[in-house]
């Protein structure tokens, strides 16, 4: 079993497409499904920029989070972008306070 460094943004992100691929996988609604497929997509195209801070990503998955459809905002997996944002926000203020 490997150990999950949640002090690695990139590894956090990666974390996050995975677990909404599975989630759109197991959905039985065809319009979930396609809303997370589309999600996971946007996350992708955010790990595949590069960002070498947690503060760029924190701020790109904002942008992404807030783009979302308003009849998904209480979704599980947008409870789970918004737990990875604050954990990116703390990383990015423990990084800039030299922790």
């Amino acid at each position: 079993m490997s150990l999950i460094d949640w002090s690695d943004p990139d590894e956090m992100l990666g974390l996050l497409i995975e677990y909404v691929d599975d989630e759109a996988i197991a959905s039985q609604d065809v319009a979930r499904s396609n809303f997370l497929q589309e999600l996971s997509s946007e996350l992708a195209v955010v790990a595949d920029l590069g960002f070498d801070s947690a503060a760029r990503i924190e701020q790109t998955l904002r942008e992404v989070h807030d783009a979302q459809p308003i009849e998904f905002a209480a979704d599980e997996v947008m409870t789970h972008v918004e737990a990875c944002i604050e954990e990116l926000h703390r990383i990015g203020v423990a990084a800039s306070n030299g922790a």
